[in-house]
C-alpha cells in the first residue's frame, strides 16, 4: 500500500511506498535503461495505484555499487527538495540502495512525438515547471527530450533528476554562481526542445535567453564538433 508521512519542511506529507507492497509482484512492464549508466524502470500495480520503480539492480556489480548508489541518493535528494513542485511524479521514497519509486505517469515521451508538431503550450508548461524547480533550489542539469513526458490531457512531467544539483540551504557565492549557470543550462535545453518540436527557428527560441548563456552554448558546441572530428564521428 501507499501511506503518507511527514518528511521535512521542504517535502511535507510526501507519500511513501510500503516496500512489502511489491513482495511477490511481477512488474507489468519494464523499460530497460539505454546504457549501463541508466536504471531500468518497472511498472507495478499496487493498492494505491500504478507505481514506477527505478532500479539499478540489473546493472553490473561495479556500476550499481558506485554509480547506481550515487545517482539514487542524488535523485532522491532532489525529489525531497522539490517537494510538491508541479510537473514531477509524486515521490514515493527510496526502497533500497539502488532503488526508489514514484507514481507512474501514463504519458508519451516527448522524443516519440513527431518533430514540428508539438503544441507551443507544451513548452510553456515545461518552462513553468523548470522555473518552479529552480525556485525550490533544484537545477536539472541534464534535461533531455527523453525525460519529458506529455500526458493525453497535455500535462507535462519531468522524470529524471539523476544529474540534478540541489542548492544547499546556506550557499556561498560560488555555489550560487554554479547554480545560476546550471539553471541557465536548463532554460537553454527547453528553448532548444521548443525549436525542435514546434518548428520555431532555433535562433528565435534562443532569443529569450541571455546572450552570455547562448555564447557559452555555442562555444561548447564548437568544442564538441571539433572533438567529434578528431575521433572520426560523423554528425
Amino acid at each position: 500500500m501507499i501511506r503518507s508521512v511527514a518528511k521535512s519542511s521542504t517535502a511535507s506529507m510526501q507519500p511513501i511506498l510500503d516496500r512489502s507492497s511489491l513482495t511477490g509482484l511481477t512488474p507489468e512492464r519494464r523499460l530497460v535503461g539505454r546504457n549501463l549508466s541508466k536504471a531500468d524502470v518497472l511498472l507495478y500495480r499496487v493498492a494505491g495505484g500504478p507505481v514506477a520503480v527505478k532500479d539499478y539492480k540489473g546493472r553490473p556489480f561495479w556500476v550499481r555499487q558506485t554509480l547506481g548508489r550515487a545517482l539514487v541518493r542524488r535523485e532522491c535528494r532532489a525529489y525531497v527538495r522539490a517537494g510538491a513542485a508541479r510537473g514531477l511524479a509524486p515521490f514515493l521514497g527510496r526502497l533500497g540502495p539502488f532503488t526508489f519509486a514514484t507514481t507512474w505517469i501514463d504519458s508519451v515521451p516527448l522524443v516519440e512525438l513527431p518533430r514540428d508538431v508539438a503544441s507551443p503550450e507544451v513548452f510553456d508548461r515545461l518552462d513553468a515547471i523548470v522555473a518552479g524547480l529552480h525556485e525550490r533550489g533544484v537545477a536539472i542539469c541534464d534535461l533531455h527530450h527523453r525525460d519529458v513526458l506529455v500526458a493525453a490531457d497535455g500535462a507535462v512531467f519531468i522524470v529524471d533528476l539523476a544529474a540534478a544539483y540541489v542548492l544547499p540551504a546556506r550557499p556561498g557565492a560560488f555555489r550560487r554562481s554554479v547554480f545560476a549557470r546550471l539553471c541557465a543550462q536548463d532554460r537553454l535545453a527547453v528553448s532548444r526542445m521548443r525549436a525542435r518540436f514546434t518548428g520555431v527557428p532555433e535562433d528565435d527560441a534562443l532569443a529569450a535567453l541571455s546572450p552570455g548563456t547562448v555564447r557559452l552554448w555555442w562555444a561548447g558546441r564548437k568544442i564538441k564538433s571539433f572533438w567529434d572530428l578528431l575521433r572520426g564521428k560523423r554528425t
